[in-house]
């Protein structure tokens, strides 16, 4: 018999963030699995089969708008009905429990990092995130940092806490797009992130200015989402920065197609990713296995990733500096030996078996 899993998708109705980069890579390497039986729920159907195309998967269509009104009524009435063994749902469960719920917590980084978010932002989200991890018996997270934080901060035990890194997938690019022509780009320096204060957007502006990177004909792009208050708010201070003679320098883009997304990371002149705290940080990854130069802050989680080359704390302007410039002038990358070790450690096929040991061994616990 089949396990039937149902999964929380809304989050593909919106901008394209880390979660839907895990459920995306996570389930589509479990697809090939014949022993799962994989539902996704989430209210755009079309672009759900544009990101699973697979025709095992099933799909559901959402009917609420309001997340209140999916936990509190439509997620126990769709889990009682079709009679799943899991729902795995991103960081928030429903009030009712109808099976055995999967909680992914990517990272409590607004716990750990308080000082970048307003405490209105924290307090709702560190109830229901704490609740979530004590009623779940499953927490999956992305890195060894946010689990130490999951299990310290929520006081449960370090055994139902399962870091599944997120992978990688090299997309195929779209033939014979030049993004440099149609977004009116010349070389550039890449960031691609939600604007937030922990994200440092204004840090990287500020080097670029003082370095005078416009001057040697470098742009400075920056793709991310602004829908809430805190993105808006940091959106704005960051347009604030650019002084009139860099606007045509310094330019800012959002909702630009995922499949589109890597041949922005391969026409780069370097990917930065300057953050003073992740739960785990994709993006420079997917920056090494698109052949992208990056410098990649050393900070919380992004620790880990020391197989790159430039690797640098950005509360050190002039390290910042440093490692910036010698990464656009080094002729000698070894974007090969990058690449090749970032696909060996965040590999999804991997990391899909390891998570269907994990459903089986808290199937059979039941």
């Amino acid at each position: 018999m089949k396990i039937k899993i149902l999964v929380d998708a809304h989050t593909f109705d919106y901008s394209f963030q880390g979660s839907a980069t895990f459920i995306k890579g996570l389930y589509n390497g479990l697809v090939e699995n014949d022993q799962v039986e994989i539902t996704l729920a989430a209210q755009n159907l079309e672009n759900l089969k544009a990101n699973f195309p697979d025709k095992r998967f099933r799909y559901l269509q959402l009917e609420n708008n309001s997340r209140f009104k999916r936990l509190f009524f439509e997620w126990p009435k769709l889990i009682k009905l079709g009679g799943y063994d899991f729902a795995h749902f991103q960081y928030i469960i429903p009030f009712f429990q109808e099976c055995i719920y999967i909680t992914s917590i990517h990272d409590l980084i607004f716990l750990e990092q308080k000082e970048y978010f307003p405490w209105k932002y924290r307090f709702l989200r560190r109830i229901l995130f704490n609740y979530s991890a004590i009623r779940s018996k499953v927490v999956l997270t992305i890195s060894n940092y946010s689990k130490r934080s999951i299990v310290k901060k929520f006081n449960i035990d370090k055994k139902k806490v399962y870091m599944m890194p997120i992978g990688v997938i090299q997309e195929p690019a779209k033939a014979n797009l030049d993004i440099k022509a149609k977004y009116g780009l010349s070389k550039y320096i890449l960031y691609i992130s939600r604007f937030e204060p922990r994200k440092n957007q204004r840090g990287l502006l500020d080097v670029y200015k003082e370095l005078n990177l416009a001057a040697n004909g470098y742009q400075l792009v920056f793709i991310g989402a602004k829908k809430e208050k805190i993105e808006l708010d940091e959106y704005q201070k960051v347009v604030d920065q650019v002084p009139d003679e860099l606007t045509d320098k310094v330019k800012f883009l959002e909702n630009i197609p995922y499949d589109e997304l890597s041949l922005f990371l391969r026409q780069a002149e370097c990917f930065v990713f300057p953050s003073f705290a992740e739960g785990f940080g994709i993006p420079p990854i997917e920056a090494a296995v698109n052949n992208c130069k990056v410098l990649c802050s050393n900070l919380t989680a992004m620790g880990d990733f020391d197989f790159f080359k430039y690797h640098f704390n950005p509360n050190d302007k002039q390290s910042f500096k440093n490692n910036l410039l010698l990464a656009l002038n080094d002729n000698e990358y070894p974007f090969d030996q990058i690449k090749n070790e970032a696909q060996r450690r965040y590999d999804w096929k991997n990391i899909a078996n390891e998570y269907f040991t994990v459903l089986q061994k808290n199937l059979s616990q039941k």
